[in-house]
């Protein structure tokens, strides 16, 4: 759980990094300050000369942190004014899309700074949808497994015949290709080609198998 009270340290920005389609936390997640007052990019350029070459290699500095694992992160003396956040998945940089929020932060009342608390959601690229009979579309199809040709990007259909296939790659810019290969035990499989773009999830694509 996340700690508001830090010896010598007073939070200014905190909160959480969520997955999009299950609202999950994200541990491992990078948020930088990327936007910020010139005051606080001051105080950076000091620190920057104090830790010389290392500066660039650090994992977590003043103005960047990596979530933990239950996705929260927080930022500590921070003067006030507006600030712009980004979070990135650096383990699955083609998976999710990179997402910016401003941050405003308070002056100080009577030497403490207000938290602001500023929860950030990564969109995954992805497919989700329903595997039905094609004779009789309320029949609903368990345990179809639904796959991208040519990778281990797979899921499994559940009691309700859904399935979510959730964080597949995609270019940073413009569209990828993929080819979906669906089939289920006592049907025909089904192919069918979609168009994906980054940190977008097509919703309701779903199937109709034929009996074979």
């Amino acid at each position: 759980m996340l700690e508001l009270s830090i010896v010598n340290q007073q939070i200014a920005i905190a909160g959480k990094v969520l997955q999009g389609e299950t609202q999950k936390n994200i541990s491992g997640a990078i948020v930088a300050i990327i936007e910020m007052p010139e005051k606080f990019r001051a105080i950076l350029s000091l620190k920057a000369l104090q830790y010389g070459s290392q500066w660039e290699k650090m994992s977590e500095r003043p103005d960047r942190k990596i979530t933990s694992n239950d996705g929260y992160f927080y930022f500590t003396n921070l003067p006030s004014g507006e600030y712009l956040l980004e979070a990135s998945l650096p383990t699955s940089p083609t998976r999710y899309n990179e997402v910016r929020t401003k941050v405003q932060v308070s002056s100080p009342i009577n030497g403490k700074i207000s938290t602001t608390m500023a929860d950030i959601v990564l969109s995954p690229t992805g497919i989700k949808g329903k595997i039905t009979d094609v004779t009789d579309p309320k029949k609903l199809i368990t345990n179809a497994k639904v796959q991208i040709q040519d990778s281990g990007d797979t899921t499994i259909s559940d009691q309700q015949g859904n399935y979510h296939l959730i964080g597949l790659e995609s270019p940073k810019f413009g569209e990828r290709n993929i080819t979906v290969i669906v089939s289920a035990t006592g049907y025909q499989q089904v192919l069918q080609q979609l168009n994906i773009q980054r940190g977008q999830v097509i919703a309701e694509q779903s199937f109709a198998l034929k009996p074979k």
